[in-house]
């Protein structure tokens, strides 16, 4: 090949990369189906082509319907937190894990078919959400301004509770700052 047409692709290549998004799509589109069509290939020369694709399809179908199954499983699950007025977080995400499931499912391969099942198994969902979730503290900061100047700021952090049973954290502990400036200081009411 002709040097002349390498050096502009290799430029859009390398431009193509710099990107991490495109990195992503990069991998998802390009190497992961040269990889499930090098297992594809394997497997079809020690089983044979026909058995193949029907233990492609078979995975798909199979896999759709177990989907299926467990969504309607989680939902109902979510119904009944909802009306014992719990918040239905893990179900959420174990919704989350199925439809991800049930995605790669859906996109041909062998390699991707094991990943869809791998998330439709109920433990191996529960942990991934616990190593998700775990190391995520809840907490940010507050801040509101009034139409007369003053301004609230402060901040909030979930704590688990059985991190404070393990610390044996009998009473609430709240932190907070009040700071008056000249301006707010002297402000007198006038509709007292």
């Amino acid at each position: 090949m002709n040097n002349a047409y390498l050096t502009p692709l290799s430029f859009l290549l390398k431009a193509f990369l710099r990107d991490r998004l495109m990195r992503v799509l990069f991998l998802f589109l390009i190497i992961v189906p040269m990889i499930e069509l090098y297992v594809l290939i394997q497997v079809g020369e020690e089983i044979g082509a026909l058995p193949t694709v029907l233990l492609t399809i078979f995975t798909a179908v199979g896999g759709l319907a177990l989907m299926r199954a467990q969504g309607l499983a989680v939902m109902q699950q979510a119904q009944a937190a909802m009306a014992a007025g719990q918040p239905p977080q893990q179900q959420v995400m174990e919704g989350v894990f199925i439809f991800l499931g049930g995605i790669f499912l859906f996109l041909p391969g062998l390699i991707s078919d094991t990943l869809g099942f791998l998330f439709l198994l109920p433990f191996v969902r529960h942990f991934f959400i616990q190593q998700s979730v775990q190391g995520m503290a809840s907490k940010g900061k507050f801040g509101q301004g009034s139409q007369s100047g003053h301004y609230y700021e402060g901040e909030w952090e979930e704590v688990n509770p059985q991190r404070s049973a393990a610390r044996r954290v009998k009473s609430i502990h709240i932190e907070g700052e009040i700071i008056q400036t000249p301006e707010t200081h002297s402000d007198k009411r006038s509709d007292k």
